[in-house]
Order: structure tokens, then C-alpha cells, then sequence
């Protein structure tokens, strides 16, 4: 491909992303449901084929089929939780932590996967790789693990906002380098620069947010959608205002009702006591108890309040929006680069046969999603979390072709690589 052309569909995609961060500004939830449901399944089914055709940028030929194992495993839990099925599959994960161990394990096996070639010292290091990791994501270890940052990112953000937008944009870079493109650079910076001013520097208003009842609704997706990915990214990075728990909904939770256990005249006098400060914070009354004369954490009182709880930070609040507006920035524009980079990529040169069943399937997978978000997120669980999987020696190659372009530059200079074409 010409450098003039490159150039093109360079600044093309600074287009793209302007487009994308006005979108994100505008209706930052309904953009990245659209965009998730219509352009993903379409990116997830054509991403497999091309890296199906490059052997997955592994040494091994048959290297995928761990990670693609590892996919199957992950879905059937998902599914087996997504539709309430009683399977041992899904009780063995949770009790294992096999959800987070399998994905670091995959993403760390990816490393070996691109660097050595040899089947018996490759499967000798996996196997060495998978205790190492089993045991620093031990059940054990959990409480120590939940506040670790890295153990966070590992498993919470590489699956979604490391993959859609880090991991985007080393691709995006490692090309630039490879193909000495100022324009490719240009793209870099407003990869960087433009979703930062959409986040920090466009005030926001979280009551004029235009959020409709399909957002709202789609979103949360009957507890399956990403409104708790949300709020475990708030809350691991303690951007939740923590809330308290009134004295009314000390009565109404644990006083007044049928089962509490209270006497009818404690619950009377408790009733009278607390009538004129229902508003306030409840205050712990039992000496022996740790919240003594303290506020309990409504997070703490009532965890079936958990979609309450979190509702109005997720949808409504400053911070909250500003998240969902880089969500959506990296989500939708992760797509759009891919589609736009078309004849960059080659990923639509197969064989026909594949191109119709991959068009059959993307119908199928937006017929899903516009007949139940819900469903079309436990359906569609397997492809979308696999070509994450599938993705990560790529991923890796990038970041060893980015050091290995970078040193050619100190060496050599930002000299323009010829092109046959």
C-alpha cells in the first residue's frame, strides 16, 4: 500500500475519533450498547478469521488451542450462571477462582507462545506457568489480592478497557513505527489527547445527562450487562461517595418486618425513637458490635441493595459519566479502526464460503441483541471473550515489535520504509 493512501486512512481515523468522542459526549451509554451489539459480534467473527489465517502470531500451529479451551471453560461457567443452571462446572469456578486464573494463565501462556517454538520446553513452561499462577490467584489469597491493583487490572480491565483501548492503541503504534508514518504518530496523539479532553475537560452534568430507559435498562441487563463492571472499576479506585445507612431503612430492613425477630414492643419503642430523625444516618446502638456509635455503610447493611446502591453512581454522577464517556470512546472507535483499516489489515480477503457464514452469523448474533440485550450477551459470551483470548499473542507481538522498531529508530533515524506497492 502506497504511503499516500496510509496517509489517508491516517487521518481518516483522527476523523473517526472525533466523530466517536462526540458520540461518547452525547449519549456516552446508548453509544457503546449500539456499538457493542451491532459492530462487535461483526469485528469478533472477522478478527478470528484474519488471525486464524496468520497461525494466531504463535510459533506453535496448534499453540491456539489452549487459549481456545480456556474460552470454552470460561463460556460454559458464564452460561451455566447467566441462566441459573445447578452445574458443578460453575461451582468448582468460584470456588477455585478459576475465572481470574484461567485469563492471567492464557495471557501469560500468550508470551510463551510467541517466543519459543520447541513443544516439550513449551509445555514444560506452561505447566510451571499455571502452578505460579494458581497460586498467587489462590482462594487463599483473596482478601490480600482484592485490593492489588495489578491483580485488578490483570483480570477485571485486560478482558475490557485494556484490550479495546491499550491494547488498540499498540497495534495502532507498533504499525506507525513499522511503517515510519508521521501520520500513523499524528493518529497516536489523538488516540491519547482527544479521550482526554472528553473526559476531563468537558464539564459534566449529571442531571442533564440523556439517558434513555433502553440505556438504563439495556446496561444493566437483568445483573448480566457491564453496569457491574462499572462499578468495580468505581469502586476499586474508591470513586463511590460512600453512603449511609438511615434510620430509615434501619426500620424498614431490619426492624419492622415480619421476621426480624424484634418484639412488638421493641419494635414500637425502636419505631418512636427513631420517627423524628428518619433522614439521618442510623448510629450502631449495641456496644459489642464495631460500628458502635458509628454510621453503617449501606454497601455493608444491605447487599441485595447493591443495584440501588450503585444505580445513581453508575448513570448519574460525575464520575461515573465520565467513565462511561471513555468506555464508550474506546469501544466504539476499537471497532471503527478495525472496519477502517480494511485494506491495511486484509481481513476481508477469504474465502467466500467463510465471508457468508461469517455475515450469517453477525445477522444472527444483532437479531439477539435486538430481541433481548440479556441474552444476546450470554449467547455471545463465548466469541466475544474468545477473540480476546485469541488476541493476546498478537497483543504480545506488538509490544516486542514496538521495542524492536524503537530501537531501529535510535539507530537509524525515523527514515521512511519503501513501499513495493
Amino acid at each position: 500500500m502506497s504511503l499516500l493512501k496510509e496517509d489517508k486512512i491516517n487521518y481518516v481515523n483522527i476523523g473517526l475519533m472525533l466523530l466517536t468522542a462526540a458520540l461518547a459526549f452525547f449519549m456516552p451509554f446508548e453509544t457503546f450498547l449500539l456499538a457493542y451489539a451491532f459492530l462487535g459480534p461483526l469485528h469478533y467473527l472477522t478478527e478470528i478469521s484474519w488471525l486464524h489465517d496468520r497461525q494466531y502470531f504463535s510459533k506453535g500451529k496448534y499453540d491456539f488451542i489452549i487459549l481456545l479451551v480456556i474460552g470454552v471453560l470460561l463460556s460454559i461457567a458464564a452460561f451455566a450462571s447467566d441462566f441459573g443452571y445447578d452445574w458443578q462446572i460453575y461451582e468448582s469456578f468460584v470456588e477455585l477462582n478459576l475465572f481470574d486464573k484461567l485469563l492471567v494463565f492464557a495471557l501469560f501462556s500468550s508470551i510463551l507462545f510467541v517466543l519459543i517454538k520447541n513443544t516439550l520446553i513449551k509445555l514444560l513452561a506452561i505447566a510451571f506457568l499455571y502452578v505460579f499462577v494458581a497460586g498467587w490467584l489462590s482462594p487463599e489469597r483473596a482478601a490480600e489480592n482484592e485490593s492489588n491493583t495489578l491483580v485488578f487490572a490483570l483480570t477485571s480491565l485486560v478482558p475490557t478497557l485494556i484490550h479495546v483501548y491499550l491494547f488498540t492503541g499498540l497495534f495502532m503504534l507498533y504499525g506507525a513505527l513499522k511503517s515510519r508514518s508521521k501520520s500513523g504518530l499524528w493518529q497516536i496523539v489523538g488516540f491519547i489527547i482527544i479521550p482526554m479532553i472528553l473526559v476531563f475537560a468537558i464539564p459534566v452534568n449529571p442531571k442533564g445527562n440523556k439517558l434513555t430507559t433502553y440505556g438504563e435498562n439495556a446496561y444493566y441487563a437483568k445483573g448480566n450487562g457491564f453496569f457491574m463492571t462499572n462499578v468495580s472499576i468505581m469502586n476499586h479506585f474508591k470513586w463511590i461517595d460512600e453512603q449511609y445507612m438511615t434510620n430509615k431503612q434501619y426500620l424498614d430492613s431490619f426492624v419492622l418486618k415480619d421476621n426480624s425477630g424484634f418484639p412488638l414492643l421493641e419494635k414500637q419503642r425502636i419505631k418512636d425513637s427513631l420517627a423524628p430523625r428518619l433522614s439521618e444516618s442510623y448510629l450502631v446502638e449495641n456496644q459489642d458490635n464495631e460500628y458502635y456509635q458509628k454510621a453503617i455503610p449501606l454497601r455493608y447493611a444491605i447487599p441485595t441493595n447493591s443495584k440501588d446502591y450503585f444505580w445513581n453512581s453508575v448513570f448519574f454522577s460525575t464520575v461515573g459519566i465520565m467513565l462511561m464517556r471513555f468506555i464508550a470512546f474506546a469501544y466504539l472507535y476499537h471497532y471503527l479502526n478495525w472496519f477502517s483499516k480494511t485494506e491495511v489489515i486484509r481481513w476481508h480477503k477469504v474465502p467466500k464460503v467463510r465471508f457468508i457464514a461469517v455475515v450469517v452469523f453477525w445477522l444472527a448474533a444483532c437479531g439477539f441483541y435486538l430481541y433481548d440485550y440479556s441474552l444476546g450477551l450470554s449467547v455471545l459470551f463465548f466469541l466475544s471473550f474468545t477473540h480476546v483470548l485469541l488476541e493476546f499473542p498478537l497483543n504480545i507481538v506488538s509490544i516486542i515489535g514496538i521495542g524492536k522498531e524503537g530501537v531501529s529508530i535510535v539507530k537509524n533515524g525515523f527514515k521512511p520504509v519503501k513501499s513495493d506497492s
